[in-house]
């Protein structure tokens, strides 16, 4: 197969502009073939049906359009972007304000370039018309799904060691209900950035710009200030290791990917930070942590009120309400997703594991060098199409991609590329975009893969990480600040690290391969 034919990992863009600054964070490194099928046409018709119900689209406009260049995301060279130029036209398309659209793109895509696209009267009175309705629904249709689906987790895990057979049909049924979540999770998703973008231009409308990031932490619900203080209780004696897992063990590195380890399988991780924990005093407590966050975000929050206008103070606690109810939603969306993709990674392996005793497959793992269909009926020649996606992964991973891009982005050849970055030396500066505020001195810890930390992290070590995802967040209690290569001001390093207190810088490019162990950071 020529690597540069669109393929099952692969796709052409004419000129459209891509970001990788938040996919980074749930799809590092080169998918697989199976992972991409899962998250790829289901993850576009989301998109789509959400804007759908927020009035953004028309019925016509439901359907994932021919045109990579139109859709919301894509693949290239086995790697998610995000289409930012799509995305600004949803963000124009709802835009409260003039040049909101454009604040909402920069909130999540940073300064990744897009073309500009109005909204119509016609279009601004259909979001007007249902924007409200998603407003008021939306809550309780995702936290509905939230609990359904850690319900189902549990029971569908159960089953499925007493009933192999049953394989198959849970990953069906676990593909539904991924598909049910990611609607509702992008629905969150556009109310969240919303609620952010009018929460920083009253902040800064209201002279407080500088401290715009920290009116949003300290609210309830954040799923991984709950997976935090739940490792905190096991590192007490609280609670035990096993029940730990019986809750968030759909955690683990890397996992967007389906053909990754959770901690159920693999809780070494967890047992690490367990550890590391237990050495904190009881001053590092994740709650006494969030009670100073809700401190600080009230006392901003009766600045903000004081500050504003009084004819503007109906529509200021409407901003600060949405913003308290969508942020920690957005994070019990992803973690509906992860709950079904950790039923398809259980369901995947049974399916492998058959297949290679049967003699249809050579490796159990090989599965996941198959689509979704193709796991659902095997086709005959599997073995071949196994050692071609094999062959084609292994030439992607030979390269990087950057950040952002038009058209087709430019191949960066790792070895080069490593050889012609500079160390950061003694006085020296690294940029990035600031997402927490706050001063700390400490040495820099670089992590590439938190399932891999060999070492126990040392308190106030400053984490360096290329991107994080949920299964990063107990490391944010022990780190003293956290810089990280890829993200934007509502990541979920951001999120994590606004929550935990603690500075953190993201954007930082090549930091983490720039940056030394040891190296002091300031």
């Amino acid at each position: 197969m020529d690597p540069e034919t669109p393929n099952v990992l692969h796709t052409r863009s004419r000129g459209a502009s891509w970001s990788r600054a938040n996919e980074k964070g749930v799809f590092p490194g080169v998918v697989t073939p199976l992972n991409w099928s899962i998250w790829g046409e289901t993850g576009e018709r989301s998109v789509r049906l959400a804007a759908f119900d927020h009035g953004l689209l028309d019925a016509h406009e439901v359907e994932p359009p021919n045109e990579v260049d139109a859709w919301g995301w894509s693949i290239f060279y086995g790697r998610p972007a995000a289409n930012v130029d799509t995305w600004r036209m949803l963000y124009e398309r709802g835009a409260t304000a003039e040049g909101s659209g454009g604040a909402a793109q920069a909130q999540v895509f940073g300064d990744a370039p897009s073309s500009e696209r109005s909204p119509t009267i016609a279009r601004r009175s259909e979001v007007e018309r249902k924007r409200p309705q998603e407003i008021a629904k939306a809550p309780g249709r995702m936290r509905e799904i939230r609990a359904a689906q850690e319900l189902w987790w549990r029971e569908a895990l159960a089953e499925l060691p007493a009933r192999p057979t049953r394989a198959c049909e849970l990953f069906r049924e676990a593909l539904v209900r991924f598909a049910r979540a990611d609607r509702c999770h992008i629905s969150v998703s556009l109310l969240a950035t919303g609620a952010m973008t009018d929460l920083v231009s009253r902040a800064e409308a209201a002279g407080l710009a500088g401290s715009a990031n920290a009116l949003m932490l300290g609210y309830p619900e954040m799923e991984e200030f709950e997976t935090t203080a739940a490792l905190w209780d096991v590192s007490r004696g609280r609670s035990s290791l096993e029940d730990f897992l019986a809750r968030h063990g759909f955690h683990g590195s890397q996992e967007g990917e389906v053909a990754s380890a959770s901690w159920r399988e693999a809780p070494g991780p967890v047992e690490t930070l367990v550890r590391s924990y237990a050495r904190l005093s009881a001053a590092e407590d994740p709650r006494r942590r969030e009670a100073a966050a809700v401190a600080e975000r009230e006392s901003l929050e009766k600045r903000l009120r004081d500050a504003s206008a009084a004819g503007a103070r109906g529509e200021v606690e409407a901003v600060l309400a949405r913003a308290a109810a969508f942020v920690p939603l957005r994070e019990s969306g992803r973690a509906s997703l992860s709950l079904a993709l950790d039923v398809m990674r259980a369901s995947a392996r049974r399916v492998g594991a058959e297949a290679a005793r049967s003699g249809r497959l050579d490796d159990a793992d090989d599965i996941f060098l198959l689509t979704a269909p193709e796991l659902l009926e095997l086709p005959g020649d599997a073995r071949a199409r196994v050692a071609e996606r094999r062959e084609l992964r292994a030439h992607y991973e030979t390269f990087d991609l950057p950040e952002t891009w038009r058209g087709m982005p430019a191949k960066v050849d790792r070895e080069d590329s490593g050889a012609a970055l500079s160390r950061v030396e003694a006085g020296s500066r690294l940029a990035g975009l600031g997402v927490s505020a706050g001063v700390h001195e400490g040495r820099a810890r670089v992590v590439l893969d938190p399932a891999r930390l060999e070492e126990d992290f040392a308190p106030g070590e400053v984490l360096v990480a290329p991107a994080t995802d949920p299964s990063w967040a107990p490391l944010f209690l022990l780190a003293g600040a956290v810089v990280i290569d890829t993200g934007s001001n509502i990541s979920h390093a951001a999120l994590v690290a606004r929550e935990m207190g603690i500075p953190a810088v993201v954007s930082a490019r090549d930091a983490s391969r720039r940056q030394r162990d040891g190296q002091r950071l300031r």
